[in-house]
């Protein structure tokens, strides 16, 4: 069966499963590692959807870049217009041969050396905006790189973290198991122990001394025969009840928080951004 992500839902529906008395232990851990396993498809899209934004605010920055210089360039492409207006006027001017007034003729030759010096300053501008330019274009390219370099290696430290609480759980489970089997055995042969004791200092049932092990004590082992095939299971399921309940809740209040911060770090992209999760391409 495929998983699906997780939901405040499906967190809400392990919190009464963990209020019912009759679900096993097993099954508790179970159904927190299941748990566990599709937040991480939340975190898989979360990086999904961190990169289509990053994609979009990288793309959204270069275009309004771009934009701006090409403002700046349609700018120097006027000022170049009017100096070829310029040049145009004062070649025309000079067709018409040397004048014979000297101050009429300092001011053509003063006109001349203002163009030369604007063509220059405006050729100079026109170099420091391509380079300019330029650079845009390749910090832009190198963004892109760097963007396909982690979709190819996408972020792992939030999945690595899960796949640590995946194996921590599942430790966890043994564990648990381990200490309710120890704890059980104190009933399991505590009870049959009690009735031995009982019958033997209270005359409650008639034996002749013996030194045999069996003979000598079959009270005690009809009473553990009884336990272990009555009260054993019981008992232990009661002891792992015990000591997982407190982890579990732990666990899953732990889980909701992950997840509340995943929705969080969604909604912030969404509202940003003004794009949906569910418009991403799985």
């Amino acid at each position: 069966m495929s998983l699906t992500p997780l939901c405040e839902a499906d967190l809400l529906q392990f919190e009464d499963q963990l209020a019912d008395q009759e679900k096993s232990v097993h099954e508790n851990f179970a159904k927190l590692i299941q748990l566990y396993q599709r937040f991480e498809l939340n975190e898989q899209a979360l990086n999904k959807f961190e990169h289509k934004a990053s994609a979009m605010r990288i793309q959204s920055d270069y275009e309004l870049k771009k934009t701006h210089w090409d403002g700046e360039l349609a700018e120097l492409k006027k000022q170049f217009k009017l100096l070829d207006n310029r040049i145009i006027a004062a070649e025309q001017k000079m067709s018409r041969g040397i004048p014979d007034d000297l101050l009429i003729m300092e001011k053509m030759i003063a006109e001349q050396e203002l163009i030369v010096a604007d063509q220059e300053k405006l050729n100079q501008a026109e170099a420091a905006l391509i380079s300019h330019v330029r650079e845009i274009d390749i910090e832009y390219g190198k963004q892109q790189e760097k963007l396909n370099q982690q979709r190819i290696q996408p972020k792992t430290e939030g999945l690595t973290n899960i796949a640590e609480k995946l194996d921590e759980l599942r430790a966890a489970e043994q564990k648990t198991k381990l200490k309710a089997n120890l704890i059980a055995l104190l009933p399991i042969l505590g009870i049959p122990l009690l009735f031995d004791y009982l019958t033997k200092n209270f005359g409650l049932l008639s034996t002749q001394p013996t030194h045999s092990l069996i003979t000598g004590h079959f009270i005690f082992l009809i009473v553990l025969i009884l336990v272990e095939i009555f009260l054993a299971d019981k008992i232990r399921k009661k002891a792992s009840v015990y000591l997982a309940s407190g982890y579990l809740k732990t666990q899953l209040k732990h889980l909701r928080q992950y997840a509340t911060e995943n929705q969080r770090s969604v909604n912030k992209i969404e509202n940003t951004y003004k794009i949906k999760l569910a418009d991403i391409d799985a």
